[in-house]
This record gives C-alpha cells, structure tokens and sequence, in this order.
C-alpha cells in the first residue's frame, strides 16, 4: 500500500506518475462499426479539476446526484465531485418504468440531494421528471457539457482526512427499500488495496468489462481499480453486452486486457450465445483474472465457459470466484493464484440441516469457494446464540475490518442493526451481512442469503437449488425465481422460450417435467410452476434475481403465464378463493 492516507491522494500521485500513458476507452459499436472514445488520465485530471473549481457553491453542501448514461462523463463528474471534497450519488437513469422513478426520488429524499449532475442528452428528461415530483424548485439538475467551468488552475486540494465520506453507495433493493451506504476515502483505499493483493497485479495492467458504474462490482471492481492501480480500461454499455455477448471478449482479446470482472450470469450466458464465427476470431490467452461474483458462482458455468472458450486460449486458473457486498466497500473474500477453485459436492439433506457434509449422486450440491478474505475478519456465527462456528458448519456471514462501511446514510437505527453486531463474548462490532455460508481452512463458501430459504416443511431449502434444478429439465429454459406463498406451498416462476421446445414438446409438459424433477431431487412435491416469456424474471443491477418482487408480481396479477402449472392439492383451495 502506498503512503497516501486517501483515496484522493493516492489517486492525485498515480495520475501524476502515469499522465497520458493510461486511459478510459468507452467502446460502442453501431452496426459493424466499433468507436472508441478515449480519455487519458491526464485528461480526466483536468477535467476534474475544472469541475471541482467550480462545484462548490453549486452543491450548496450537500451530496451530489450522479445520473449519467454509461460513458466518460460518469468519470468526469465522479473525480470531479471527490476532488471538490462533494460527496457524490452515483445512480442509474431513472426510466419511464414507475418503480425506477420512485426509486430516484427515495435517493433524493434520503441523501438530501440539491443538485442532480448528468449529460446534455438526459438533461431535459430529468428536468421533466423532477417538475412532475414537484422536485424542481428544490432540486437543480445541471449537464457537464452545457456549463463553462472553472480554468482546472484554480483548482484547490480540499482537505480531504481519512474518514470522510467518498461517496454513496445505493444498494440495490434485492432484499428491501435502497439504504444509502457510507464509503469512506480510507474504506475505499484499503478495499482496492485487498482487490489488488487478491488479484496479483496482472502484468499488463488493462482492464475489461461491461459493469455499470452506479453498482459496486462496477463502480470499485471496474472503474475505480484503474486509478488505484495505473492501468487502463476499455469498457462498453451493460445494453452492449447482453445484445452483443461477444463484444466483452473482444473488448478482452482486442485491448490485450489481464483482468476483467463480472456476475456468474454473464460468463454462463457467453457460454450460451457467444456463436462460434465469433469465438474464431477471439484471443483470451490475455487474460489472467476472470472475478466471477455479486451473485452465487456456480460449478456448471464455469465448466461450461471454460470448455468454450479454452480453445482460444482461456485458462482455468484464471477464475477469481470473489465474494463482497456494498456494505463492506466491495471484496470480502478472493481466491488467489493461479489453480482451479475448488468445488465442494454436498449432500442436500445435511445442507437442510445447517452442515457441510460430502454427498454424491444426482440429489448432490456443488458449492465454489469464494477463496480467502485478504485483511478482514470473517467469521460464520449462529444466528441464535451469537457465537463462531466450526469449520463446515453452516450460519451468517459476519465481517469486521477497515474497509468495512460507515454505516447507513441518515438511518442509525439499520446502522446499528447492521453494522454494530456482536459475538456472545461482546466482541466487535461486526457487519452482519445476512447471507449465509461455512468456512472451511479459512476458505469462504456461500450457500445463500437468510431472507430467501424457503422453510417447507420445517426443512431449509435454498431457492437457487431449486431453479437450477428446474432450468437443466430442459435446453429452453431460462432464469427463474423461487418462492414461497405462505405455509408450504412453493412457487417457482420460470423464463421459457417457446420456439425453442422442439421435439413435439409443450409448456404443459415442460411443466410438469420441472414438477416431477423437483420432487425427485429435491423432495418438493407439489411444485406450482409458472412459465413466463424470456426477460420477464427481473434482475437487479448486480444481477441477483429479485424473487421477493417476483411473488410480489405473482400475487398482483402482474404476470403473463406461458402456462401455470397448479397441483392438484391446491386446486380446490384456489376455487374457493
């Protein structure tokens, strides 16, 4: 680690020591046509300066609003409010879709936000939607590129300690309303300092990826790491990505990129789609660190990617399954080097009953290691009594260490809930993170989050068991969400792709294959299983499935079934209703 005591100041020597030797290059293609826009780190200085130099007054003190269109603005905006002392909000567009409009307006409520910064384009759309929430008078929303800022010369170095607030980190509303989360300067400079240790530096220093910058895996993982380090990043749009899959690798082979980062989806869905003229003209043999996390890795995607794309030179030793979480910064646990993560097969029955027991067979459980954590403290404690557990034992993730979050913006009672846990013996505080894993030799191992398990008959079933079971049934399935709807009956709304069943089969009989596999390999009887189109399950922007809005959906009536699938033992009970 360097010297610096801030973020800010260790990003202020890097720039100086690289200048114009590394650079942003955000890459778009229309067409068959790719376009690079490039801005070196001498250039984003100035910029920042520039904006810094003029930022003061109009944040009338309070945190700064960032909603930008992926690009170089996002950059610009961010450095520039972190080099006028402004904490910043980084946060997606909000769109026409109801749910994203009242998201943006909670950030702003909750932040206190006097000042929304974007681009020309968005500008009169945000404007529009802050008149209709009665925001405008109260809320200024100013583009980068329509205001003559400040000479970057009259720039002054903030002073800018430790523990002041870097930014704001919104989480993504998978398991409740968004809580605006504190990152300091020191959490973020000890958080990419651990990233760094855990990855090993890849010699070419170049990055790759696709990630959005208003999530943490894209904000610190992607586009913060450059900084940290001196090092380059080619990126492109999240839209880009899921359109073209094969643009991220190429972004990878043309770039000559050592490390990239991205949800187990994403590597699952290139195994899937990338079409083999494409793979032909691909060169992986770069890259040196694939990070596979924010949502649970899984054995299958990384046999599957590996047998794809190795004949282009990808290597096994690349993965970095990784585990983190926006209230820790990012990284809480990494594999490092250069083997093959390990993958543990467990036996279903004893995960049900809270241990980590060796299991075979079809009924068997594959979980990855989420390797080691670099500097915190990680322990797995029971819940109930508030104490460690043993090796293999299964219970809640707690974390202690520098890089861990101040807290909730503006809501110390979920501060104290959150972040001030302890131990029986009174020590801490700890970070309970509410997900729900097992150490093992000091390796991390995830088997999912408290507020998803779905207790069935007093049995603890893990709802991404029972989609993969389900989506290996058949080769047109998709994403799907499990559920509970009170007592024990289970739901679980599955992505179909009718033209894509073939072989004289149906949604009917789709259906009831899931059922049959379900209770067969999982011991669910009595599955309701919901077809819906392609797209319809909803992800959230780290990539983690939202099933609690998913039954929210289902009980409005907001979904459009393929086919529902109902036991016969609910039948009667739903004719009544």
């Amino acid at each position: 680690m360097s010297s610096a005591t801030t973020f800010l100041e260790h990003v202020l020597a890097r720039i100086s020591e690289v200048g114009a030797r590394c650079s942003y290059t955000f890459v778009t293609r229309t067409g068959g046509t790719t376009r690079d826009q490039v801005l070196t780190f001498a250039g984003l200085d100035r910029e920042a300066r520039s904006i810094a130099a003029s930022l003061g007054e109009r944040a009338a003190g309070g945190p700064v609003l960032l909603m930008f269109p992926t690009g170089l603005d996002f950059l610009r905006a961010f450095l520039g409010c972190m080099y006028a002392g402004v904490v910043s909000v980084p946060a997606p567009l909000p769109t026409s879709d109801p749910r994203a409009l009242e998201r943006g307006a909670r950030i702003i409520a909750d932040a206190g936000v006097r000042l929304v910064l974007t681009d020309a384009g968005s500008r009169e759309e945000l404007a529009g939607w802050l008149a209709r929430d009665g925001l405008a008078g109260r809320v200024d929303c100013l583009a980068l590129d329509d205001v003559r800022f400040a000479e970057p010369e009259t720039w002054r170095m903030p002073a800018v300690r430790p523990h002041d607030v870097a930014y704001l980190q919104y989480t993504s509303g998978s398991t409740g309303e968004p809580r605006g989360v504190i990152v300091t300067q020191d959490n973020l400079l000890r958080n990419l300092t651990d990233i760094w240790r855990m990855i090993g530096s890849p010699e070419t220093g170049v990055g790759a990826g696709w990630l959005p910058h208003y999530h943490d895996m894209g904000l610190v993982g992607q586009f913060l790491s450059p900084l940290y380090v001196g090092g380059s990043l080619a990126f492109c749009t999240p839209m880009s990505f899921v359109k073209r899959p094969a643009l991220w690798l190429e972004l990878i082979s043309r770039h000559r990129a050592g490390y990239t980062a991205a949800p187990d989806f994403a590597y699952d869905w290139c195994a899937k789609q990338v079409p083999d003229e494409h793979v032909r003209d691909i060169d992986l043999s770069c890259l040196q660190v694939a990070m596979n996390g924010a949502e649970p890795v899984r054995a299958a995607t990384l046999t599957a990617f590996e047998k794809r794309f190795a004949p282009v030179g990808f290597r096994a030793g690349s993965w970095r399954p990784v585990y983190g979480m926006a209230e820790a910064t990012l990284l809480v646990t990494g594999l490092a080097g250069t083997s093959r993560p390990a993958v543990l097969s467990l036996s279903a029955a004893d995960l049900e009953r809270n241990r980590a027991v060796p299991g075979t067979g079809e009924a068997a459980r594959q979980v990855v290691s989420c390797g080691r954590p670099v500097s915190l403290d990680v322990r797995v404690v029971d819940p109930a009594s508030l104490a460690p557990l043993p090796d293999r034992e299964i219970g809640e993730i707690w974390v202690r260490g520098a890089s861990v979050a101040a807290g909730y913006w503006a809501n110390p009672a979920a501060t104290e809930e959150t972040f001030q846990a302890r131990l029986a013996t009174g020590e801490g505080p700890y970070l309970r993170t509410g997900d729900v894993g097992f150490l093992d030799a000091g390796a991390l191992y995830v088997t999912g989050r408290i507020k998803d398990i779905l207790i069935v008959n007093g049995r603890n079933i893990y709802p991404q068991d029972v989609e993969e079971t389900a989506r290996e049934s058949h080769p047109a399935l998709g994403l799907g969400a499990a559920f509970t709807l009170g007592g024990d009956e289970t739901v679980l709304v599955q992505e179909v792709r009718p033209s894509r069943l073939g072989g004289g089969s149906t949604p009917e009989k789709v259906a009831e294959d899931i059922a049959v596999r379900l209770a067969r390999l999982t011991g669910l009887p009595n599955v309701r299983v919901v077809l819906v189109r392609n797209g319809t399950v909803e992800r959230t922007t780290s990539g983690k499935v939202r099933r609690r809005h998913m039954r929210d959906l289902l009980l409005a009536g907001a979904l459009q079934p393929v086919h529902e699938r109902i036991p016969a033992a609910a039948r009667p009970a739903q004719a009544a209703s």
